[in-house]
Formats: C-alpha cells, structure tokens, sequence
C-alpha cells in the first residue's frame, strides 16, 4: 500500500471514532461504526413520484463487517431502522458505502 494510501485510512479511522455513529446490523446483530451522510432530497426523486422518506448513506472502514451486509438488511442507527438498497464497493476506496433508506412505521418490515 502506497505511503499516501495509509495516510488516509489513518485518517479515516481517526474520523471514524470521532464521528462515526454507532450501528447495528439486525439479521446478524453485529454492532459497528459508520458516518451516516444525508442525501439530498433531490436524490429522493423517482418515477411514481417524490418519495418522502429519509435516504443516507452509510460509509463504513471496516471491509469484515462490510462484507457481512446484504441488500435489504435492516441496520439501526441514530433511533431510526434503515433498509440497505445499494452498495458501493470500489477496491480503490477505503471505505465501503451503503446507500439505505429510513423504514417507517408504515412499511413492511
């Protein structure tokens, strides 16, 4: 790994444990860190119509956890229960993103 590479997984790590938000996985129960980004509610247009629903992305540094993600699993984080609906995987990153959407008492679960 390249000298800049480790400068920016420490760095990310250092961010991680300052602002990450604490996470838990609810098919495998297993807890983990991951700084939640907001998408702009643009992002929330689709073709049958606005979708009211609050969208974020999870960045998460630890790949072993990543890698135990599926889509559809339900994550909990911040009060709220998020469904995973993309993943963002790129060998180059050093964090794996998760696009996921804010389940409400209205949804199926």
């Amino acid at each position: 790994m390249s000298e800049i590479r480790d400068i920016i997984t420490d760095t990310l790590q250092d961010r991680e444990v300052t602002f990450g938000d604490d996470c838990v996985a609810l098919r495998t129960s297993t807890y983990f860190k991951a700084e939640i980004e907001p998408v702009a509610d643009m992002e929330l247009n689709v073709t049958l119509g606005r979708d009211p629903r609050e969208s974020v992305i999870f960045h998460i540094r630890d790949r072993v956890v990543s890698a135990t993600l599926n889509l559809n699993d339900l994550v909990t984080a911040l009060g709220s229960t998020f469904r995973i609906l993309r993943r963002s995987d790129n060998p180059i990153s050093t964090q794996v993103d998760f696009g996921a959407m804010k389940i409400t008492n209205k949804d199926v679960i």
